[in-house]
């Protein structure tokens, strides 16, 4: 059966999507040039799928699936991190909301050495508790900058004021509790859970032949099976905002921060693109109307938009940094009145075009290269649909002043907003 199990069952913007009997997705695109290959596993869970009792799990098995492994490990002389390294590989890993990955840029030649890791620490990790202390400290110091920084703590705050039921309003560190409370046992059932080829997406780019990477895919990861029960899935819905919501932090600072966050669809939905293009519009560069009015009075320091592309529906985000003696309510009056004003009147064509380049351009700084391509299309894997990295930008294109106003007017509304200030407060 070698070379028979992949199933191609999809080929678009030169990536070609296989699958095995096992339920492992393959994304493969053959790239001519440097003598490079990249690889990156997509395992589909993240802090969303995490319950009470498990929040940080993600983010703590991140760290320890760099620890032994059955084939890798210290005994053997080839521990995970420094047999990667001896490979020449540049190499992380990350953890999100939706997804956590495993990526790494190795020589072509080396791509077998690399497979047959990352097939090894998906069903093979050794963690013990005694892996677990060698990373808590680590872990602590995270969770630790999080409450020191003033912006992510207010960013914290506002996210379980927006999100009332959704797992997005767990912050992807875990909270302090069940950090403390983790323990190898644990974690073991979380990774034997959810961490299995049925809910994993495989990407391979670079200068290699599908003959080889095929062969090499069959070799190690076709043997490993499916999970034994179905992998769980997340069926909690946020209700629908009707109102409103305001928290508050007073916090020596040295800084105030408005954010208001409204909520708005998934990455996937046709009025993400006209949503992306609203953000530049309105924070997006020194041509951008919130820096304008905001940034070039002296009133902020600095201002953003962001329209966060998630698997479930989502937030969009305007922050501002200001001076501790500013007027916080008049910084959130002029945000609101930009907001209603391009809803209302629309934006000029100039200003979408603007967007569109912009748009575009960064776009293809995310794609520039393998490494770059591999970690974009992981991150639309997570948001449901590994295409968007390419999609994306088509349908961005196409945007006509009206797509603006009408996701404008549509979703950032009074209504579905969540405003959030940080003030300096003195020691």
């Amino acid at each position: 059966m070698k070379g028979k199990l992949l199933r191609l069952t999809s080929k678009a913007f030169g990536v070609e999507e296989y699958h095995l009997p096992n339920g492992l997705r393959v994304l493969y695109k053959h790239v001519k040039g440097a003598p490079v290959v990249a690889v990156c596993v997509t395992f589909h869970v993240g802090s969303r799928n995490e319950a009470k009792g498990h929040t940080g799990s993600t983010h703590i098995l991140e760290h320890l699936l760099f620890k032994d492994t059955r084939n890798f490990n210290k005994k053997k002389g080839n521990a995970v991190t420094d047999f990667l390294e001896r490979l020449g590989a540049s190499v992380n890993a990350t953890t999100w909301l939706d997804r956590t990955n495993y990526f790494e840029l190795l020589p072509s030649e080396r791509l077998e050495e690399g497979l047959a890791l990352e097939a090894d620490r998906m069903r093979g990790s050794l963690f013990t508790d005694v892996d677990l202390a060698s990373e808590m400290t680590i872990v602590r110091n995270e969770y630790e900058r999080t409450r020191n920084n003033p912006f992510e703590l207010l960013e914290e705050k506002v996210t379980a004021a927006a999100f009332t039921v959704h797992p997005y309003r767990i912050p992807t560190i875990g909270t302090k509790e069940d950090i403390e409370n983790s323990n190898a046992k644990k974690l073991r059932e979380f990774y034997d859970r959810f961490y299995w080829p049925n809910n994993a997406t495989l990407t391979v780019m670079g200068d290699v032949p599908f003959s080889k990477v095929s062969a090499l895919i069959e070799e190690y990861f076709a043997p490993i099976p499916s999970s034994p029960k179905p992998i769980p899935k997340v069926t909690i819905v946020e209700p629908e905002q009707k109102e409103s919501r305001f928290v508050e932090i007073k916090k020596s600072a040295g800084v105030s921060i408005v954010e208001i966050s409204y909520k708005i669809p998934e990455a996937t939905h046709p009025d993400f693109p006209a949503l992306m293009a609203t953000s530049v519009i309105l924070a997006g560069g020194f041509s951008s109307r919130l820096v304008k009015k905001l940034v070039d009075t002296g009133l902020v320091a600095d201002v953003s938009a962001i329209a966060w592309p998630l698997h479930d529906p989502s937030v969009f985000n305007v922050i501002a940094h200001c001076d501790p003696q500013t007027d916080t309510k008049k910084i959130l009056k002029i945000i609101r009145d930009e907001v209603a004003k391009l809803g209302k009147q629309g934006p000029a064509k100039a200003e979408v075009t603007r967007a569109q380049n912009r748009i575009l351009s960064m776009n293809a700084v995310e794609r520039d290269g393998v490494f770059n391509e591999v970690r974009s299309v992981s991150e639309a894997i997570a948001a449901g649909d590994w295409k968007l990295t390419y999609t994306i930008p088509e349908k961005v294109k196409k945007l006509e002043p009206s797509d603006v106003a009408r996701v404008t007017r549509n979703y950032l509304q009074t209504h579905r907003e969540t405003v959030g200030i940080l003030h300096h407060q003195n020691p």
